[in-house]
């Protein structure tokens, strides 16, 4: 729920605000249907989400009646491609793809839902707030030194030879 997301943030030292803002990284980028396909399945599907993007959903996903968990889906079918305010005009009109999402606004703070808004009317603020909330994220325990690497490719660990 909406006060757990809060939680985990401020944990880490991060605002409501760069919650709502940082989520708007999802107006680019895909997730796999098994990430949000209880969403679409049972006996009663999410109901915050808008009656024609859940039937597109649920074809895009399944095949027969079972869910394909490997299909990819854009996380905002507008504008899959470009970072923009899109992002928060899906979740206004019940197309957030991810739950977490679509909680900001449907089921959110007056404050996430306020800034869903905001940042429906004022772009350039999403791309000033945006870079702030990275950075102050970026900040958060970054391991230095040998206590980490730079990964060539995010879902490996670099192997190195020891000659």
């Amino acid at each position: 729920d909406i006060s757990t997301l809060i939680s985990m943030f401020k944990d880490v030292g991060l605002t409501e605000k760069d919650m709502v803002t940082l989520s708007g990284a999802h107006t680019i980028g895909k997730a796999r249907c098994a990430t949000f396909s209880s969403r679409l399945m049972g006996v009663q599907p999410d109901s915050t989400i808008q009656t024609e993007y859940l039937t597109s959903l649920q074809q895009l996903c399944t095949q027969g009646f079972v869910i394909n968990n490997n299909t990819l889906v854009a996380l905002d079918l507008e504008t899959p491609v470009t970072f923009d305010n899109q992002y928060y005009v899906n979740l206004r009109s019940g197309e957030g793809l991810l739950k977490s999402d679509q909680l900001l606004y449907s089921n959110g703070s007056e404050t996430t839902r306020e800034l869903v808004e905001f940042y429906i009317q004022n772009q350039p603020a999403l791309f000033e707030n945006f870079k702030t909330s990275m950075i102050k994220m970026g900040n958060i325990q970054p391991l230095t030194g040998t206590s980490g690497e730079i990964r060539r490719n995010c879902k490996f660990i670099n192997s190195y030879s020891s000659a």
